[in-house]
């Protein structure tokens, strides 16, 4: 009985998380996504920013989970808390990104890239380098583009659970903390 009460309060801490970790996806893919004109570095900084805060509440689901268990848990139910959390928010992210960019902003790639070029002529790098960078950001996004299907879709789904979800078990490991096997009896 106690196990399958620890299952459920598991899931429904990892559901719960992964909601929150989805919104957080959410909102910092609006961000990148409506600053396109914006310095590269810039939107880059901005999804580190926001991943790290990603791992700052698989860490919190983790140890709440933890609080619910009397200051103990095993690496089981806290990795099986945050990989929950983790499902849940990659799709939330992958759901997000299909939307807006199928039905919201079909368009996002070409104003990605005419954005690029713009940032690009402005600096500093050498004519050839400059070339070749394009041609590079170019490239990437066509395969982006081409990925734009359910198999694309799916694949950088399950890379982004298995990337997030060793971030997820190094969480759980640092979170764990076993029950002494003998209660000391501090009485005197």
């Amino acid at each position: 009985m106690e196990a399958t009460l620890t299952k459920s309060s598991n899931a429904k801490n990892g559901l719960l998380f992964g909601v929150i970790i989805g919104f957080t996806y959410c909102i910092s893919l609006f961000l990148r996504y409506n600053m396109t004109s914006s310095n590269p570095i810039v939107i880059g900084v901005i999804a580190l920013l926001f991943y790290l805060v990603v791992i700052g509440i698989l860490f919190f689901c983790g140890i709440k989970r933890k609080k619910e268990l009397g200051g103990y848990i095993d690496l089981k139910d806290a990795f099986q808390t945050i990989f929950i959390a983790v499902l849940v928010g990659e799709l939330i992210y992958m759901v997000f990104n299909i939307v807006y960019l199928k039905f919201i902003d079909p368009h996002y790639f070409e104003k990605f890239i005419t954005s690029m070029e713009n940032w690009i002529e402005k600096s500093s790098m050498p004519d050839d380098q400059k070339e070749k960078t394009l041609d590079r950001i170019k490239s990437q996004m066509e395969k982006q583009q081409n990925g734009m299907n359910l198999q694309g879709f799916l694949k950088g789904y399950l890379i982004s659970v298995a990337i997030t979800g060793v971030c997820g078990f190094i969480a759980a490991l640092i979170i764990r903390k076993k029950r002494p096997v003998f209660e000391l009896d501090n009485q005197s």
